[in-house]
């Protein structure tokens, strides 16, 4: 199953912005919620960085140190030209690592942030093994941002999309979506869960729901440039509609 979760992401490598996700929009609100987090001086790692969009996004817009690790040799040879393409040649640091080895680190970090990687893991042991050890690489006081997409959020937006008449919306095949009970329940060992942010709440309602309705009235598929999706970005999380979340944790 794992080698075929890698030869997909492997297959993206090259997509640019779109790389990990069609929907750009999406990853624009799940970059600005890590961001937000985010202060000048850090040492900074992401699990899970894909073709460096976020990692690049980021460096440019705060004065940290970023170490960058992903599972796919093809992403991380992209990320490396990514950043050579915006000028940034040899300023991030990025490596193949598959998280479910749990290779020894130089270094511990201030904080540490993934975006959807913990959800191309197979099953819920191996996502919390995973958990596990990113925020044991944390120094004390320092931060995991873990931003992936709640199987609980899902569901309340496929509530909606069934009483207005559409299909409910399924996780792609190689997605294990996150069980926010599991966790809420989840024991880590000097690390404590202090929030959740439901950040695209709004954005998901109006565009998996107002948007896909209004485009399957006009006998369309939905675009993710629509005006409404666009409109979505602006306007404040309401509600727990919300497929990406943030749930932070902190090592004390």
């Amino acid at each position: 199953m794992q080698d075929k979760v890698l030869e997909y992401w492997n297959q993206r490598a090259g997509l640019n912005d779109k790389a990990g996700s069609d929907d750009v929009l999406a990853k624009r609100l799940e970059v600005r919620a890590i961001s937000n987090h985010i202060i000048d001086g850090m040492q900074v790692a992401e699990f899970g960085c894909g073709n460096g969009e976020t990692a690049i996004h980021i460096f440019k817009n705060k004065k940290i140190d970023l170490d960058c690790y992903d599972f796919s040799p093809l992403m991380i040879e992209n990320a490396i030209l990514n950043t050579i393409n915006h000028g940034l040649e040899n300023k991030i640091k990025f490596q193949v690592n598959d998280i479910r080895a749990e290779l020894n680190l130089k270094h511990k970090y201030d904080l540490i942030y993934s975006e959807r990687m913990i959800i191309n893991l197979p099953d819920w042991f191996t996502q919390a093994k995973a958990i596990k050890y990113i925020t044991g690489n944390l120094k004390t006081g320092g931060r995991y941002l873990m931003c992936e997409n709640s199987i609980q959020g899902l569901k309340n937006i496929n509530v909606f999309r069934t009483m207005v008449g559409l299909e409910e919306i399924v996780p792609p095949w190689h997605n294990l979506y996150i069980n926010d009970d599991l966790i809420s329940n989840l024991k880590l060992n000097g690390v404590q869960l202090v929030g959740v942010e439901a950040f695209s709440s709004t954005y998901y309602f109006l565009s998996r729901v107002v948007n896909a309705w209004l485009a399957n009235r006009a006998g369309m598929k939905p675009s993710y440039d629509s005006p409404v999706n666009h409109l979505a970005m602006e306007i404040p999380p309401v509600g727990d509609f919300s497929q990406g979340k943030l749930w932070i944790f902190e090592k004390i």
